[in-house]
């Protein structure tokens, strides 16, 4: 490995956003404040719209604006970011095709737009002119892009110049794709990335074999990414192509439609390569004090969860009781991170001791292998439905959450008796890491997606594990619970 690349290229684009909200905030000072034309805009706006005019009082807001803009640029600038990273605009390179840049900055732009008037419609503020907002948005979508294209010519400059960040990339396959890949690659260089070596699978060349040659040509080439190319391979193949990555402590994109699953039902975004997508993989972090960091937010998190569902809690649980016979609490064996047992809470939504009928309704199984579960599930009671349909029983976990044994995002935890019934050794990889309150798989189909296609969404998840496909996840999942998508 070099040590002239750039591994956070996001900071690059991080400092471009932050400048091009100053250029558009000032700009907007300017154009309102300092420019007949502009004033006259402004009030000729302002009244279209109905709104208050705002010329009585320009010398306090431009007074206002000037003292506060530190404060709000800042506000700015953080609502901003976050907005661009669920677009995946700091997605570092995790693309090798270009990606809708302008598209994507004046949707965020938009939303954030959307956000600010919402805020100000509840704290009922009447002070900030909208149109102000409106205006400096809009000019920050030109800003925005324009200094994104600078920074990326800028970096594309050194790395020519200085050959700096320049990423090299071993690709793996044969076929139109594989050399498609390697064309693009040669033609754009995206992010840095070059082309070191390519292999090419013989014909009569066994799997394990090619694999293996796999492992060698990144260390003999130090590269800094592996592409694998090479459609043949199953869903284990790309466990073990992952595996290898992951010994190397490089990033690996696999083009493959056995991963179509992520694309489609989970919604992630990939490159495609003539239709076939092109999903990416990071190398999961290793550095204990991220890992500290997250878990003193989630404990955080979870305690305040917790204390804010405390009524709810108990209204569930008082109705659990008088609505049926048995415990409120249903507490089941699971398994959990490093294949673990661990004893996990739910409100109990079947009748008392359903989970002894269990070998009398097996043959009405519909998930298939790995997985056991009926949409009308006899042994269910009433209440239990509804909780089921907008996943309330699922509450008491957070007790899960505050004891260490599970986080807020991560693969379901299965009882003993799926865990079991795996059928294919890749599947344990699933259990990877820390159990989850709600996963990918949860917001792509739920239920309606078999144990195949979960395992594969939760291995994904534990290769591209981030703060920003957390949030993605625990948004979908508010929008799936709401709507009771595949909950039963």
């Amino acid at each position: 490995m070099r040590d002239n690349r750039i591994r956070h290229l996001w900071l690059f684009l991080l400092a471009s956003d932050f400048f091009a909200v100053v250029a558009a905030y000032y700009a907007t000072l300017f154009v309102r404040f300092h420019s007949e034309w502009g004033e006259r805009f402004f009030t000729v706006l302002n009244r279209s719209l109905g709104v208050r005019e705002t010329g009585d009082v320009g010398e306090v807001l431009e007074l206002f604006y000037y003292a506060r803009a530190p404060r709000i640029i800042l506000f700015l600038s953080l609502t901003l970011f976050v907005i661009y990273a669920l677009r995946n605009l700091y997605s570092g390179r995790r693309f090798i095709r270009p990606q809708p840049l302008a598209w994507n900055v004046v949707l965020s732009n938009a939303a954030a737009l959307a956000l600010f008037y919402a805020y100000f419609y509840l704290r009922r503020n009447v002070f900030h002119p909208r149109s102000f907002f409106a205006t400096l948005l809009f000019l920050n979508c030109f800003f925005c892009v324009g200094f994104r294209v600078w920074m990326d010519s800028l970096l594309s400059w050194a790395r020519e110049r200085f050959g700096i960040d320049r990423w090299r990339t071993v690709v793996a396959g044969r076929g139109r794709e594989a050399d498609f890949i390697c064309g693009l690659i040669e033609t754009i260089h995206p992010h840095g990335l070059e082309v070191v070596q390519r292999l090419h699978r013989q014909k009569g060349e066994t799997t394990e074999s090619f694999l293996a040659s796999m492992e060698v040509a990144p260390k003999e080439q130090q590269a800094d990414m592996l592409i694998c190319a090479e459609q043949d391979l199953n869903v284990a193949h790309v466990i073990l192509v992952l595996e290898l990555a992951q010994k190397l402590g490089i990033p690996v994109k696999i083009l493959t439609n056995e991963l179509e699953v992520v694309v489609d039902q989970g919604g992630m975004r990939a490159d495609r390569i003539h239709g076939v997508p092109l999903v990416h993989f990071d190398v999961p972090p290793r550095d204990w004090q991220v890992r500290r960091i997250s878990r003193i937010l989630t404990l955080l998190f979870g305690v305040l969860t917790l204390v804010a569902l405390a009524p709810l809690l108990a209204l569930i649980a008082l109705v659990v009781r008088l609505t049926s016979k048995g415990p409120v609490f249903f507490v089941q064996e699971r398994i959990g991170v490093n294949r673990e047992p661990f004893m996990m809470y739910k409100f109990r939504t079947m009748r008392h001791r359903a989970d002894e009928l269990q070998a009398q309704v097996e043959e009405f199984n519909e998930s298939g292998e790995g997985l056991f579960k009926i949409k009308r599930d006899p042994r269910v009671t009433p209440v239990g439905r509804f909780l089921r349909r907008f996943s309330m029983d699922e509450l008491p976990q957070l007790v899960n959450v505050l004891l260490g044994r599970m986080v807020f995002v991560g693969p379901r935890p299965l009882p003993r008796r799926d865990f079991e019934n795996y059928y294919e050794e890749w599947h344990y990889s699933r259990h990877g890491g820390m159990p989850g309150l709600t996963c990918l798989w949860q917001v792509s189909g739920r239920s309606d997606l078999d144990f195949h296609n979960m395992c594969i969404l939760d291995v994904y998840y534990l290769r591209n594990q981030s703060w920003v496909l957390d949030v993605k996840i625990l948004l979908r999942t508010v929008w799936v619970v709401l709507f009771g998508k595949g909950a039963y």
